[in-house]
């Protein structure tokens, strides 16, 4: 991404008929996010406004989330002390030249997102027996907009191929988005 993407999604996020702030998680997050054991850690990438990653801090993860729009990071940052939270590292970078945390995770999540240069590097911060959770649009967005990049679309099925030998938890192709959820093999 370059400069002008960062302000376009500036300009959105400062936009108040353009976003509004959802309180409630990802459905798909919320079904496969196992208990945060003492010193749980995760990782969301893209996070916009911030919403999942605050409901993983209420579940007891130590959260990192990393989002290129400094003013969504900022409304996400207000929400979470709003609840009286402190567990969500919010961090603004361009996750095009952006190196992730060398870390681990207990669970990673992505949502509307996607830039299959990262997956090798999404794959690896997965702690073994980890979760990945993964969901965004597919090449059936294409029929309602076919102006989209193709890169940054799902073929369907893509997900479950990228990640061979990972147990998966939940792999749906629906209309023009892809749901994915996986644990990592502990071997």
């Amino acid at each position: 991404m370059t400069r002008h993407d960062r302000q376009r999604w500036d300009r959105r996020y400062s936009d108040p008929t353009e976003h509004v702030q959802r309180e409630e998680p990802d459905a798909l997050l919320v079904r496969h996010t196992p208990p945060a054991a003492p010193g749980a850690r995760a990782l969301e990438l893209a996070c916009g406004l911030g919403r999942n990653a605050i409901w993983l801090a209420e579940q007891g993860y130590t959260v990192d989330a990393f989002d290129i729009s400094l003013s969504a990071l900022r409304q996400a940052r207000e929400a979470m002390l709003a609840r009286g939270l402190r567990g969500v590292n919010f961090v603004v970078a361009d996750l095009d030249h952006y190196a992730l945390p060398d870390r681990e995770y207990d669970l990673v999540c992505v949502f509307r997102f996607l830039d299959r240069a990262l997956l090798p590097a999404i794959r690896n911060r997965v702690r073994p027996g980890g979760v990945l959770i993964y969901q965004t649009l597919n090449t059936g967005h294409l029929v309602r907009h076919p102006e989209t990049n193709r890169d940054q679309l799902l073929q369907r099925g893509e997900l479950p191929e990228r990640f061979p030998g990972w147990t998966v938890l939940e792999a749906v192709d629906l209309e023009h988005i892809s749901l994915f959820a996986a644990r990592k093999p502990r071997d």
